[in-house]
């Protein structure tokens, strides 16, 4: 079709106006058209949302450039950043569908660690609290430990130990908070194993549960007259623990035969530094705004 002249009578301008606006929403356009933004200029756009913190913009931008433009190298560095944006926007299921996608597709890619974070970090953010079911947690632990395997000398690979020993931390406290339970019902032996999970596991002994663990297992080796394992267990809190308040309730408990309260019991776990599972916020890195050529 011929421009149209601005001379031309202003009902006709508008009437064709009318007709190009219907026109561009279902066209079909080839590649290439200047109705279709060239994938620089989404990618640029996408970056841009990303710096002004405007992620669903930039999700919508990244999506785009990899759903039109598979075959540009731009595509590699939007499903990167895509990840990043969806995490921002709190929408983990899709940060985690994203990771897998470009693992699955980019195995070797200088990217792939920062993929395996993300995941990691996207299941980290959907744990429930200690009472709850900690599926997510095992998936998080799972996904940290196998980018420490992977790529042990990975940029990530620090910041997934750091998260390893958090999701260990939440689940020890699983354990402890079943374990507490049992010992109020004063099902010892129930109780007495769940404490015994936290010390002797390796996954759980060096969590900060350790020392209320050992002090329990004083306790209801007392109750079930079990002495001997008792004083075994006293023994290795105060090696351990030897200033800590559960150590001098233990020697107490052994001489007195007098068990702590639960307002004793509450203020001693308020004296061990705890590391749980939301101690630290995690805000997610960004890949980076403008990663160099080389790095893609």
């Amino acid at each position: 079709m011929r421009p149209l002249s601005i001379r031309n009578h202003t009902v006709r301008l508008g009437m064709v106006l009318l007709l190009a606006s219907a026109l561009s929403g279902c066209s079909s356009t080839p590649d290439g058209e200047d109705s279709r933004k060239s994938a620089d200029q989404l990618h640029a756009e996408g970056l841009e949302a990303l710096t002004n913190k405007q992620f669903r913009l930039a999700s919508e931008r990244f999506q785009e450039l990899d759903r039109k433009h598979p075959f540009s190298p731009l595509a590699i560095r939007a499903q990167v950043n895509l990840i990043y944006a969806h995490y921002k926007r709190e929408e983990y299921a899709d940060a985690i569908s994203v990771a897998e996608r470009f693992i699955r597709l980019h195995p070797k890619h200088a990217y792939v660690g920062y993929a395996y974070y993300m995941r990691g970090l996207s299941f980290y953010q959907q744990i429930s609290s200690a009472t709850q079911d900690q599926g997510n947690t095992r998936e998080a632990l799972t996904a940290f430990q196998e980018l420490i395997s992977r790529f042990p000398k990975s940029d990530y690979a620090w910041e997934a130990e750091q998260m390893v020993t958090l999701c260990k931390d939440r689940l020890a406290e699983q354990e402890m908070v079943v374990a507490r339970y049992y010992l109020d019902q004063e099902e010892y032996i129930a109780a007495a194993n769940r404490f015994n999970q936290v010390v002797a596991n390796p996954a759980y002994n060096r969590t900060p549960y350790v020392e209320e663990a050992l002090f329990s297992l004083v306790l209801t080796s007392k109750r079930l007259g079990l002495l001997e394992d008792a004083r075994n267990f006293a023994s290795v809190l105060g090696h351990n623990f030897p200033d800590r308040p559960f150590y001098a309730r233990a020697l107490t408990l052994l001489a007195t035969d007098q068990a702590p309260t639960r307002s004793e019991m509450a203020t001693m776990r308020q004296g061990v530094a705890q590391k749980g599972v939301l101690s630290r916020i995690f805000q997610g890195v960004a890949p980076a705004l403008a990663p160099s050529q080389k790095e893609f």
